[in-house]
């Protein structure tokens, strides 16, 4: 479904989002809060009231153009013009410098940087480096900063990843989803099975701390021998990092797939032969659907979703800035209009939501959730309220199901309860964010801010007022 208006986005409301506990929930909870509208941008340097939880500051660059246009895709993506995307990096590294100018930032230490996409390897490797290069001189990044670079398995070479390294990249991960070839084909990916596997032994060889590849399972007439081919696949090569997510052609609007996927209890099936198979090769559950070997697990999950969550800050068209100063917003996520908003000297901001206390509370478990276990002594110290008290009710369901427990001072998501993520987030979400749906780009795409701010102006207005807090809980 396209938005039409901002206004549209945050009166959604769906029945099917409403939580339950007879079935799965097929949603995939990576934001929170959810109703985002329109709003004033000078409110996220504006005095805050809701509680800083982490001192470090997590960053992500959105680079949306894509070389091979993928049916399966909801993030935002657009052919590659070579034109365009020198035009969209200068934008970048501008909205990178008013960023970097905001009093208080060059205090906060960056653990990670992210750059996703589209497809984030379309940048040439000049790219990439004008891009560190700014966010180095604006930004502070800790000396054990993880750098991930997105890929997809044919824009990169072992030349292209190996410059990408000396750059300081440490951590690549490649969109491989599949190692049998007609799986592949079915959703269009652009891909050649021999081509995978050679680009991640390319990868390994370089140096990289961490090569990592996502996994895609049920796929339209899979069987349990198909998928256990694919793990074998994917060990043997030896990547340290496998994100598993179940094909949801309801996101990606591929409804041919969706009439020949088996059931929900297949799902099911495939779901925990991959937990119980990667937890026997030595591979740790980081969060839901990320699986790593100890010392490469993806960094940036723990920063985002981690409970207590770090801020982030999100640069590029279609990215999301969350929790930051108890704001979260996003840019708008047509990359024309982005660089015209960025040329103009203003700022990109789409639509945004200032958080409410409840939406602070509910944020921590809702998402900390995803990282299937968290300390509740920060949680009753930073929000001064006992989190098994709050939460009696909800906690009772989900611990009589044998979805959670809670040891000592520590809530863990069982393995049962694991397949039930996004079941166990919803029973957290406060009231003004139950029934809307998670926000995905393709459903964005069209839309365009009614005003946008001069970066001067909002510059000015932060160097009159004192907005940030000086460290966490």
């Amino acid at each position: 479904m396209q938005f039409e208006t901002v206004e549209n986005v945050r009166n959604r409301w769906d029945t099917k989002e409403l939580l339950q506990f007879d079935e799965r929930d097929p949603c995939y909870t990576w934001l929170f809060p959810l109703a985002l509208g329109e709003f004033d941008p000078s409110v996220i340097w504006r005095p805050t009231d809701i509680p800083r939880l982490q001192d470090n500051l997590t960053l992500y660059v959105h680079i949306p153009f894509c070389r091979f246009i993928c049916s399966m895709c909801p993030f935002t993506h657009e052919p590659l013009s070579h034109r365009d995307l020198g035009s969209y990096v200068d934008a970048l590294c501008k909205e990178i410098r008013f960023y970097g100018n905001l009093p208080g930032i060059k205090s906060r230490s960056v653990t990670t940087l992210y750059f996703g996409g589209g497809t984030a390897s379309s940048l040439t490797t000049d790219h990439l480096e004008k891009i560190l290069t700014e966010l180095r001189r604006w930004f502070s990044f800790s000396k054990d900063c993880q750098i991930t670079l997105e890929c997809h398995p044919r824009t990169v070479d072992k030349e292209y990843l190996t410059r990408a390294w000396e750059l300081g990249v440490n951590r690549v991960s490649f969109g491989i989803q599949s190692f049998q070839q007609r799986f592949i084909d079915s959703l269009k990916l652009h891909q050649k099975v021999e081509q995978s596997q050679q680009i991640l032994t390319d990868a390994l060889s370089v140096g990289f701390n961490t090569v990592a590849m996502d996994l895609m399972f049920r796929h339209a007439d899979q069987s349990l021998k198909d998928l256990e081919q694919e793990i074998d696949t994917a060990l043997a090569i030896g990547v340290q990092g496998i994100s598993t997510y179940a094909l949801d052609p309801e996101i990606r609007e591929l409804k041919g797939i969706a009439k020949k996927q088996k059931s929900v209890n297949v799902e099911g099936e495939m779901y925990y032969f991959l937990h119980d198979r990667l937890h026997a090769e030595g591979f740790v559950h980081v969060a839901q659907p990320d699986y790593a070997k100890s010392g490469h697990e993806n960094l940036q999950l723990r920063d985002l979703w981690g409970a207590p969550q770090a801020e982030n800050l999100s640069l590029g068209a279609g990215a999301f800035s969350e929790s930051f100063n108890g704001v979260t917003w996003a840019n708008v996520h047509d990359s024309e209009t982005y660089v015209e908003i960025i040329n103009q000297e203003r700022v990109p901001i789409l639509m945004g939501q200032v958080h409410t206390w409840d939406d602070a509370v509910a944020r921590y478990p809702a998402l900390g959730v995803r990282c299937l276990k968290f300390s509740l002594e920060p949680f009753n110290r930073i929000f001064g309220v006992n989190f098994q008290e709050l939460y009696r009710l909800e906690l009772s369901v989900l611990l009589e199901k044998g979805w959670l427990e809670i040891q000592g001072d520590t809530l863990i998501v069982t393995r049962h309860g694991k397949f039930f993520i996004d079941n166990i987030s919803k029973t957290f979400f406060n009231l003004r964010n139950r029934g809307k749906s998670q926000l995905w780009a393709v459903q964005l795409e069209r839309l365009k801010p009614k005003k946008t701010w001069s970066q001067q102006e909002l510059l000015t207005l932060v160097e009159k007022e004192t907005t940030f807090h000086t460290s966490a809980y």
